[in-house]
C-alpha cells in the first residue's frame, strides 16, 4: 500500500511541484529519498550496493540538497526497480524469519531491528514521505493522495 501511494503521487504529481521545494526539500528529492531507504533496507550483506538512480548518495539520504531535478520518470523507473528488489527479497522470508535480526541493517542504525520491524519501517517511512509531498499538493489547493 505505501509504494502504491508513492507511485500514484509520482503520476499526479504536477512538473512544478515536483521541482519545488516543501518541508525543507524539494518534492522530488524527498520521493528518491523514501525510494532509497527501501533500498537499503533490503540490502543483506555490506557489499551489495545500492540500485543505480541519477542522484548521489548525499542527495538520497537528505545529507544535502540535490542541484539538478531528477524527472518523475526515471524516478518511478528507479522505484520500479527497487519494489521488484524488495518484493523479491520478502518473498523468501518465512513467518519464522520475520522474528530474525536483520544483522547489516542492525549494525547500520545502531540497534537490532528484526524483519518484521524493518517492514513496519518501511511502510511507515514511506508513507510519512508521501504525506510530507501531499502538503506541497495541498499547499496549491490539489488533493493529495494520502
Amino acid at each position: 500500500r505505501a509504494w502504491a501511494l508513492l507511485a500514484q503521487y509520482m503520476d499526479t504529481c504536477p512538473e512544478n511541484i515536483w521541482a519545488e521545494t516543501n518541508g525543507g526539500w524539494p518534492v522530488w528529492q524527498q520521493v528518491a529519498h523514501a525510494i532509497a531507504v527501501l533500498n537499503f533496507f533490503i540490502l543483506e550483506k555490506d557489499d551489495e550496493t545500492f540500485l543505480p538512480v541519477s542522484a548521489g548518495i548525499g542527495v538520497l539520504m537528505l545529507k544535502e540538497q540535490g542541484k539538478t531535478v531528477v524527472s518523475k520518470e526515471t524516478m518511478l523507473t528507479y522505484g520500479k526497480a527497487v519494489k521488484a528488489e524488495v518484493d523479491a527479497r520478502l518473498a523468501v522470508l518465512s513467518d519464522a524469519d520475520l522474528t530474525k535480526v536483520q544483522e547489516r541493517v542492525s549494525k547500520k542504525i545502531g540497534r537490532e531491528l528484526t524483519y518484521a520491524a524493518m517492514m513496519v519501517m518501511l511502510a511507515s517511512h514511506t508513507t510519512y514521505h508521501v504525506g510530507s509531498c501531499d502538503a506541497a499538493l495541498r499547499d496549491h489547493g490539489l488533493p493529495g493522495v494520502f
